[in-house]
């Protein structure tokens, strides 16, 4: 699965080139291991891409939806 860089929805297949949500085009290549981590782009945990636990749905600096709680 791919995850879009724009509102982060996760893909159904492999193979997808836009996101079925926003239309976005996907990364043509990415790292498939899903992370749970901020979607913020302006906190520092996610520029750290710091990892939460899956149980993790909001971000304890900034306080916005991790990628597990986009799902």
């Amino acid at each position: 699965m791919k995850t879009c860089s724009n509102c982060h929805a996760q893909s159904y297949r492999d193979e997808s080139k836009f996101c079925q949500k926003c239309g976005a085009a996907l990364p043509e290549h990415q790292d498939v291991t899903l992370r749970n981590t901020c979607t913020n782009p302006n906190c520092e945990y996610n520029k750290t891409q710091f990892i939460y636990p899956d149980d993790s749905r909001f971000c304890d600096i900034c306080g916005s939806k991790t990628g597990f709680a986009m799902r």
